[in-house]
């Protein structure tokens, strides 16, 4: 079992309320696996391409899966992308990238950025891991897939909070609320994703070199 870890804050960007993941992550963590542990952390379903880069544009760095899938969506940059399975984390985005803030670009239609930094690591941190990634703090509920992006998503609160809006009903049945459910932006369980995470690292996905969007 690996003890050495990293810590790295996850923030999804430009969204009228915060979404901060904060994780514990095995050092030696395939950029692929980083993928699976920010899907499962946020709340996101797998069901897009990706790709992590150091820059928004004009990116030096670039991971992701081999370009035949995505080659129409290059992060903006003249680098090479590098293959998601075979890169680690600590050797891109750690030692080459100079432990900076990166990027975590998630389905190229909504474009969903994620920033990625690292943090220092404490004497709690390290009680609390025993090996696999483990979500130690969670703000804010994951956005819907497929509601248009974080401009989508500022809609969708509108009328969903809306009773008068011309579409909230028709929002709510898409989202898939009960009569008298409410939706709540910052409603978050910490221990729904700490036991994803687990099953997760116990999984034949999390050694698997093979990538499937759902």
């Amino acid at each position: 079992m690996n003890k050495n870890f990293l810590k790295l804050k996850i923030e999804l960007k430009d969204l009228p309320h915060k979404v901060i993941r904060k994780v514990l992550v095995p050092e030696d963590i395939s950029m692929f696996q980083l993928h699976l542990v920010i899907q499962e952390s946020i709340g996101w379903f797998n069901a897009h391409l990706f790709e992590f880069c150091d820059a928004k544009s004009k990116s030096e760095i670039r991971v992701g899966i081999p370009d035949e899938f995505d080659e129409d969506f290059a992060c903006f940059a003249s680098a090479p992308k590098r293959d998601a399975f075979q890169v680690l984390l600590k050797d891109s985005f750690l030692m080459e990238n100079g432990a900076k803030p990166f990027w975590y670009w998630y389905d190229f239609g909504d474009d969903w950025w994620h920033q990625i930094t690292f943090l220092k690591n404490s004497k709690k941190d390290e009680k609390q891991f025993h090996g696999a990634p483990i979500c130690i703090d969670a703000i804010g509920k994951c956005p819907p897939e497929d509601v248009g992006g974080p401009w989508g998503y500022t809609d969708f609160l509108k009328s969903i909070r809306n009773k008068k809006h011309p579409e909230h009903e028709e929002i709510r049945e898409w989202y898939g609320l009960e009569p008298n459910e409410k939706y709540n932006e910052m409603e978050v369980d910490l221990n729904v994703i700490n036991t994803m995470l687990n099953d997760l690292y116990k999984s034949e996905e999390w050694n698997s070199n093979d990538f499937e969007v759902f």
